[in-house]
């Protein structure tokens, strides 16, 4: 009975050691493994902090990219070189005078003059017309322009007060001393009176053509203290440099209305007569 009882304890006694080592041995596994996992755990933030310090990196180099655009680092103080105006500089241009005015350098005058062609169509002689580009018949069309423009009476007092041309001959020149008045455009709708205009007009004719010719152009105005009208000559006003804006104002004006005198000149020596035509 003792032996038996012996032999019980010895086997509890070395399953229990053998418990035991095997309990130390899993113990000493599990340290293992946790140490196994510290040690992925700071490979693994090692490596998250260096990628995350590498793509802060890389942004860094965007930011340096976006500085570099702006031609120098971006910052919150702008750079030592950087200046903030608070408004754009603005600088006033010179007033440009008006240029347009014809002007002949040789006699230092205001000179309106061109040869202008008259060409009658074929279809007007076939049709049984009489040429209306003779200088005769040019001559009594642009005596009847001036007489409906100013009236006979004051028509044939301007050809009497430039007399009768030297070295013409009758019936193939016009001259005339003319005077109409000059009205400044203000603004798009008003006009204002400026006075008068006086002028030297010369018309020569000859077949399928004619020449004009306006210089030796004065202005007159009421005078500023109620006596004896202002004149003056118009190239004044071309060099003057007081009142510069309203000296343009007469010869823009003047430039206007002698064009407009031109074009009806014009319009009236190539007018083709009406014809009744049965052959339709």
């Amino acid at each position: 009975m003792k032996k038996i009882l012996f032999i019980v304890l010895s086997l509890i006694t070395s399953y229990s050691v053998v418990y035991s080592q095997s309990w130390d041995n899993q113990q000493d596994s599990w340290d293992n493994q946790e140490d196994g996992w510290g040690s992925e755990d700071e490979d693994s933030q090692n490596a998250n902090e260096e990628n995350t310090d590498d793509a802060w990196a890389d942004e860094g180099g965007m930011d340096d990219s976006w500085s570099d655009d702006d031609g120098g680092d971006f910052s919150f103080g702008g750079g030592d070189d950087y200046v903030r105006s608070s408004r754009p500089e603005v600088k006033a241009r010179p007033y440009q005078r008006f240029t347009s005015m014809p002007y002949d350098s040789s006699s230092q005058l205001i000179t309106f003059m061109e040869v202008v062609e008259v060409i009658v169509p074929d279809r007007f002689l076939d049709l049984g017309g009489e040429d209306y580009s003779l200088s005769d018949s040019l001559y009594q069309r642009a005596l009847t322009w001036m007489q409906t423009k100013f009236g006979k009476r004051e028509a044939k007092s301007m050809i009497d007060a430039a007399g009768i041309d030297p070295q013409g001959k009758e019936g193939q020149t016009i001259k005339a001393f003319v005077h109409m008045p000059l009205a400044v455009q203000i603004n798009e709708y008003q006009k204002v009176n400026a006075g008068i205009i006086k002028f030297d007009m010369e018309l020569r004719f000859k077949d399928e053509r004619y020449r004009y010719k306006f210089n030796n152009f004065v202005h007159v105005s009421k005078s500023t203290n109620g006596k004896e009208d202002d004149v003056t000559y118009m190239e004044y006003y071309l060099s003057a440099k007081k009142n510069a804006r309203g000296n343009d104002q007469i010869l823009i004006a003047c430039n206007d209305h002698m064009n407009n005198f031109i074009d009806d000149l014009k319009t009236t020596c190539a007018a083709t007569p009406f014809i009744d035509d049965d052959d339709w």
